[in-house]
């Protein structure tokens, strides 16, 4: 398989799993109002699934670290295509990425 080939199967699937990650998110976060809606309408104590509520609270730190871990491997793959010389651009919409920061030199001294 060819470099440019490979660069852009890596390319869409970092797209869809970035994607999949964020449709994850949104479903604990419904999960999420639909115990604490449901906590409310069956006029229930705060402390009744009370863990549960906080399991999925932490799910979505989870799922919020998992996301940040392939949002960062997304530029690293993007730094090493660009490296290795290997064009990855996809045909389609594309997505506003924010840049990245200029590099700090270090002071001397």
């Amino acid at each position: 398989m060819k470099r440019a080939q490979l660069g852009v199967r890596i390319a869409r699937q970092i797209h869809t799993t970035e994607h999949a990650v964020d449709r994850a998110m949104v479903a604990a976060s419904e999960l999420l109002q639909t115990m604490l809606d449901g906590r409310r309408d069956a006029a229930v104590g705060a402390d009744v699934g009370h863990a549960e509520i906080t399991d999925v609270v932490a799910s979505l730190a989870q799922l919020n670290g998992a996301r940040g871990l392939v949002v960062r491997s997304h530029g690293g793959l993007a730094r090493v295509a660009e490296d290795l010389g290997v064009s990855w651009r996809l045909g389609g919409p594309y997505e506003e990425k924010i840049p990245p920061p200029p590099m700090a030199l270090a002071a001397n001294g």
